[in-house]
């Protein structure tokens, strides 16, 4: 069975881009407009990987983030940055519990790197 990404970005054009990046090999991306639509999924499915805009409404990324890591579940679950914001813009002590973080713009070859060194083997 291959792995799951979940992906939570309000822009339709970055999930759309996402999607075609990393939908390839056995690998499935869910994708969702907002930080409490990924919290829905992750309550319904399973996922091995969350990759998250920072800036979104009802629930940021680094909130989503937090929410994520009270679950057991999903205590070492690799949460991924997409943002154009970049991590030295955030406060460090809401960057905990993010595994990596993208600036994006980012190239595909990048986007696919990041992803295949957080997937869990």
């Amino acid at each position: 069975m291959g792995m799951t990404i979940l992906h939570a970005d309000d822009s339709s054009a970055v999930r759309h881009w996402v999607a075609e990046q990393l939908n390839h090999s056995g690998t499935k991306v869910v994708s969702v407009a907002d930080g409490k639509a990924a919290l829905q999924v992750l309550h319904e499915s399973h996922c091995d990987l969350l990759l998250t805009d920072l800036e979104m409404p009802h629930l940021d990324g680094l909130q989503l983030a937090a929410a994520v890591r009270e679950w057991p579940i999903y205590r070492f679950l690799p949460v991924l940055i997409l943002s154009t914001r970049r991590p030295n813009e955030v406060e460090p002590e809401r960057r905990q519990g993010v595994t990596g973080w993208i600036v994006k713009p980012t190239d595909p070859e990048r986007l696919r790197r990041w992803v295949r060194r957080s997937l869990p083997l």
